[in-house]
């Protein structure tokens, strides 16, 4: 593994100084050590891609994230699952609403949001007849939005 790393490197550190090249050998030696070699993180990786494959179910796909599911196994390395359910559609825009499909659709709204976050606000209020989807929502002023705490309390219920 390190050699194919010089190879690839040679170009590059053709002008490093001999003490650098070793330096940045024994440094990429110590990484392998600690986190593992690109195999074993591509193989980590996997594993926990096969693992969203093998845990879809048919209304909903799960989706690992994190340090752990990036391949890396360190002290501290956090594990993210992410619940995408398949009955609900989430446009950034109202103009991309598409009204053929059978699915409950969301608009994102981002004012009044942290950056990276938004509300998924209900495009049609008449799903809310649904019982399990008005469970899920909450209404503030003339606008419903879905809640990430219901959401993630009716979730572990069913699962």
């Amino acid at each position: 593994m390190a050699d194919r790393l010089i190879d690839i490197c040679v170009p590059y550190v053709a002008d490093m100084s001999l003490k650098v090249k070793n330096l940045s050998l024994q440094f990429y030696n110590y990484l392998c050590d600690m986190i593992g070699s690109q195999d074993v993180v591509r193989t980590r990786r996997n594993i926990f891609n096969v693992l969203d494959i093998v845990n879809t179910v048919d209304n909903a796909i799960f989706i690992s994230s994190g340090s752990k599911a990036e391949g890396l196994d360190l002290k501290g390395s956090d594990y993210d699952q992410m619940h995408a359910t398949k009955i609900f559609r989430v446009y950034e825009s109202l103009n991309h609403v598409q009204s053929a499909t059978r699915n409950i659709k969301f608009h994102m709204d981002t004012n009044d949001t942290k950056p990276g976050f938004t509300k998924l606000k209900l495009v049609n209020k008449s799903y809310l007849v649904i019982g399990e989807l008005n469970d899920l929502c909450e209404t503030v002023g003339k606008e419903t939005y879905i809640s990430s705490k219901r959401f993630r309390k009716q979730t572990y219920l069913i699962i």
